[in-house]
């Protein structure tokens, strides 16, 4: 039984866009990655390249005029052209994700990708893997057979994506706002109870879409910038208008002084006023109905109004609680002035609905909110630990 407890544990939360990886003793993860790798061949080699690397090579190469052409095959299967020819493949590697082939060996690739990394000897491991409250069953079984038939853990355990962080921010019963690449969710969690199922709502807003906006607002020789190119833009330089009126108003009045952002290994620049409308998709969803595409639809609701009917529709006696305690997770949940926006909308629906004045609307959000659900990870398993020694 002793030697069971001191059997270490590895994390791995695999996000649609970045997937973290690491130690359970560890503080930090080993790695977090975009989950996409690159292929680059040409007739004498074949080169891939895993997460930000594989996003770096793919700018060099397409934005620095590196050439790519598709390579030939004659008729004996041989591969024909000249060497500094070379044929490119990005791929998203996430079946969740909306550029996705939805394929899971495309992900597997990368979970071996990691896994190489650690330099362990698998089989003397225990692995605890983040998952979302609706994962598909064809996840799993993928995730089974990888974990046991290519790895041999020694053990699998999951735990819910809300549930773990709860654990990170330390409180039992709260609503959990997740902003992720491919979707929003908002999911109750409540001490006693766990995760309400029934509950839990969803809509297409997410941080892709955000992604989509931008590139729109951006062009290259009269094409559409590449999504690749504005994804870490998005997380570490956007931010959320407080008013988006009086935002617009200024950048007019600024007349171009305001300096756009360039992007890097490019010299491409961003419209300093994507950074104003991109987000507000949040919150006025008919803002999509600007983009190319069909990517508004009628019954599309504000994220505010989705976490309205979540908690209206969960037991009266934690509605209260419910707003006490919001927590915001994923790479979206970073830009600045987000969670002070949110409330603002809150507090407008509640004042709407003639909600109890009494009522709070507490918006929490930790440092390194992004990679929240994998440190509540880390902390699961170190208090489930315990709790096995002290049993």
């Amino acid at each position: 039984m002793e030697e069971e407890e001191n059997i270490p544990v590895i994390i791995l939360d695999p996000g649609s866009w970045k997937i973290k990886i690491g130690f359970a003793k560890d503080d930090f993860p080993n790695d977090e990655i975009p989950c996409v790798y690159i292929e680059k061949i040409s007739d004498k080699s074949k080169d891939i390249k895993f997460g930000i690397e594989a996003v770096e090579d793919y700018m060099k190469i397409r934005y620095n005029h590196t050439k790519s052409h598709m390579i030939k095959e004659n008729d004996f299967g041989h591969k024909e052209g000249m060497s500094n020819l070379v044929n490119v493949k990005m791929t998203f590697a996430d079946p969740r994700h909306p550029l996705s082939n939805n394929n899971f060996n495309d992900v597997l690739e990368i979970y071996n990708y990691l896994i190489n990394k650690l330099n362990i000897n698998t089989d003397k491991y225990n692995i605890l893997i983040v998952i979302p409250e609706r994962v598909e069953k064809l996840f799993l079984s993928n995730i089974l057979r990888w974990a046991f038939k290519i790895h041999n853990f020694l053990s699998i355990s999951f735990i819910y994506n809300a549930l773990a962080a709860t654990y990170y921010y330390g409180i039992k019963t709260a609503l959990v706002v997740d902003i992720g690449e491919s979707g929003s969710r908002v999911t109750p969690v409540a001490e006693n109870h766990g995760v309400f199922f029934d509950f839990i709502k969803n809509n297409e807003i997410s941080g892709y879409l955000i992604s989509k906006y931008i590139s729109n607002f951006v062009k290259i020789d009269e094409s559409y910038i590449d999504y690749i190119l504005i994804q870490d833009y998005k997380e570490m330089n956007s931010y959320v208008s407080l008013d988006v009126d009086k935002n617009i108003k200024m950048y007019s009045e600024c007349n171009g002084l305001i300096k756009p952002y360039k992007i890097p290994y490019t010299n491409i620049y961003i419209d300093p006023k994507s950074e104003i409308l991109s987000h507000e998709i949040f919150f006025q969803p008919e803002f999509l109905a600007h983009m190319p595409g069909n990517f508004y639809k009628q019954n599309i609701i504000s994220l505010s109004q989705l976490i309205f009917e979540a908690v209206s529709s969960c037991p009266i006696d934690l509605r209260k609680q419910f707003f006490d305690n919001i927590i915001l997770i994923g790479g979206v949940s970073n830009c600045i002035n987000f969670s002070q926006r949110l409330k603002k909308e809150l507090l407008h629906i509640l004042k709407e609905k003639n909600y109890s004045e009494n009522t709070n609307i507490n918006i929490k959000k930790l440092t390194m909110s992004h990679i929240s659900s994998y440190l509540g990870g880390t902390k699961y398993s170190k208090y489930s630990t315990i709790i096995k020694i002290n049993g």
